[in-house]
């Protein structure tokens, strides 16, 4: 018997008692999956920068803001242990540092004064063009704003909100994000404030870490193509019939261009297979 819809009410007290795979059934059917793979779950409302104005020279416009604007080194700038990304493929790079090399620096990235490294300088925002810098040789400094008032978490929420407007950030990304912040103690309560996620919404995000290693290596390589709803489905297939079975279904999932409805479907016919 399908379970009754779960109202605003009813997630409060019992989101926590309903099983992952019981919330994602249900989403599965409350939303309808479009057929490029991108995720339909949720529909976010990300956090939306003032507007500033950097054709001309963007230290300078920046600068006259009242902001802390520098040109910092490359070498002086570390990574987030917090980072809100972790998929960064070599495409993206490529395409960011032709980018940078055509036009310029248009927008500052986002430093905060490393905690514990006199000198150096901890990313908030901006991570994928110093890298796609540092691998492709680009520039050897770039324009950032110092933010003097953030700690690192709030230094990587504050390039979570940013990546949000972004095409590129993807429903693996902010899993691993997510894990971060409950492993810092986080509530999902709190966490589901920051971003307007609901709480049973965040539990579909837990399905990434329950993949196989040999399952989330392809959904690394193109993890635009999978929304935490299919993670979930291969999860289940992974635990319930085999890892093999979920690690083929995802490398042809990725690379064949077959649509969402037909993942779920050979999710499911696997899984009514399985004797109970």
């Amino acid at each position: 018997m399908t379970p009754p819809p779960v109202t605003d009410k009813a997630a409060k007290p019992k989101h926590q008692r309903m099983g992952v795979s019981e919330a994602m059934d249900l989403a599965a059917k409350a939303h309808q999956p479009s057929l490029s793979g991108r995720s339909s779950l949720p529909e976010f409302k990300p956090f939306t920068p003032e507007p500033v104005d950097m054709s001309s020279d963007p230290v300078k416009t920046a600068a006259d803001s009242g902001r802390d604007i520098r040109q910092i080194a490359l070498e002086l700038i570390d990574e987030n242990p917090y980072a809100p990304r972790e998929v960064y493929s070599q495409e993206v790079l490529r395409e960011r540092a032709d980018s940078l090399r055509a036009n310029g620096q248009y927008e500052v990235i986002h430093v905060i004064p490393h905690p514990d490294k006199p000198g150096r300088f901890m990313i908030a925002d901006g991570w994928t063009r110093v890298t796609a810098c540092r691998v492709h040789k680009v520039l050897d400094a770039l324009a950032a704003q110092v933010h003097h008032d953030l700690s690192p978490m709030q230094a990587a929420w504050l390039g979570y909100n940013q990546n949000e407007s972004r095409e590129q950030h993807c429903d693996l990304d902010r899993a691993f994000f997510f894990d971060k912040m409950y492993a810092q103690g986080q509530t999902q309560s709190e966490i589901a404030k920051r971003t307007g996620i609901s709480q049973t919404q965040l539990s579909f995000y837990t399905a990434f870490r329950k993949l196989p290693e040999e399952t989330l290596q392809i959904v690394r390589l193109n993890p635009s193509r999978f929304p935490a709803y299919i993670a979930q489905n291969l999860a289940k297939v992974a635990r319930k019939v085999s890892e093999d079975k979920a690690s083929s279904l995802a490398s042809i999932f990725s690379s064949n261009g077959q649509s969402v409805n037909w993942m779920i479907n050979q999710c499911s016919l696997l899984l009514e297979k399985e004797p109970r």
